[in-house]
């Protein structure tokens, strides 16, 4: 156990000392840690509400319109809190990511100003509550897909790269043919007959993505198991699942661990692209994809529609890319 502690705390420490890596892990973190929270950052409902001597939290709890004595079906809490009888805390940013602003102009797209940092969109939505909604949605469905498809790729990988022979062989050829089905025309058909959502894009992609990491783990068991310490293992009298998970599996996962933040960039970018094209998720979701869409029919009238988008895709995509150079440098056996 003593051992194990010291190669992970090598690790960490190799992994601390490319700084690039390390503080892009920070910057990252924060920004997850924000869109996790994004209610209470970005939403049209206060965190508390004084009103007549009583204490009330809308942006935990749903309260009837009457209460406030505001008759409507939906409660404006900004139109509300601004009456004498009433106080309220709101998040720092008083819109949500589908709520339109009517009374703000009377064309859209809207530049940028104080209550709107980044603008409003061609619908009058603010674009930083649904950038930041946006990047979670976009994080769950990368994450999704990596799990489902590491789940399925290495179970699958490690079979065919254990066992071999016959097995093998015939799963690689129904992989062959399985892969070759044109990904984006089996999509654009899924998705004229079903609603996409999050879930069923989830599924859909990892249709189309556990066979990278098949290939993976199944080259990297080929390669352990005829290895001394796993015919030891045999030798020695372990059972065919004690052999697969207790001593390749973990010698297996370094390379999947290394290739792990690349594979969730990689499925950041596709989901901004399904989106871009209207082949990912159903409006009004937020979505980076479909800001960057109308950037380009507003380009030369409302830059900020392209530009807020654009950055915040790079720079995620670069923060993910060189925390995935520093694990891949940190687990590198060559460094030690």
């Amino acid at each position: 156990m003593k051992q194990i502690n010291k190669k992970q705390n090598r690790k960490w420490l190799s992994f601390k000392k490319r700084k690039t890596a390390y503080y892009s892990l920070m910057v990252l973190s924060c920004f997850i840690t924000l869109s996790l929270f994004a209610e209470l950052v970005a939403n049209n409902k206060p965190f508390i509400a004084l009103y007549k001597g009583s204490v009330y939290f809308p942006l935990f709890k749903n309260y009837p319109t009457k209460t406030f004595e505001y008759f409507s079906i939906r409660p404006d809490y900004r139109k509300m809190c601004q009456r004498d009888e009433m106080t309220c805390v709101f998040p720092p940013v008083k819109y949500n990511p589908i709520e339109i602003n009517k009374g703000e102009a009377v064309e859209f797209p809207v530049s940028p100003s104080w209550d709107h940092p980044m603008g409003l969109d061609s619908l009058g939505r603010d674009i930083f509550a649904r950038m930041l909604y946006g990047f979670r949605v976009s994080f769950v469905y990368a994450v999704g897909v990596w799990v489902i498809s590491f789940v399925v790729g290495a179970s699958i990988g490690s079979c065919m790269g254990y066992f071999g022979g016959w097995f093998d062989i015939v799963f690689y050829r129904l992989m062959e043919i399985f892969f070759s089905i044109p990904y984006l025309v089996v999509l654009i058909t899924l998705v004229s007959i079903f609603t996409p959502n999050i879930v069923l894009l989830v599924v859909m992609s990892s249709l189309f993505s556990w066979g990278y990491i098949t290939r993976y783990m199944r080259s990297e068991f080929l390669k352990i198991r005829n290895l001394d310490f796993v015919l030891s293992a045999r030798a020695a009298g372990n059972t065919t699942t004690q052999i697969l998970f207790k001593h390749i599996l973990p010698n297996a996962l370094t390379p999947l661990i290394t290739f792990s933040p690349f594979f969730i960039a990689s499925n950041i970018l596709g989901l901004s692209s399904l989106d871009f094209l209207g082949l990912g998720v159903t409006p009004p979701t937020p979505s980076w994809g479909e800001l960057l869409r109308q950037g380009k029919e507003y380009f030369l009238s409302a830059w900020y529609l392209a530009v807020f988008p654009s950055i915040g895709l790079f720079m995620t995509l670069a923060l993910v890319n060189f925390v995935g150079e520093g694990i891949r440098d940190a687990f590198d056996p060559r460094r030690y």
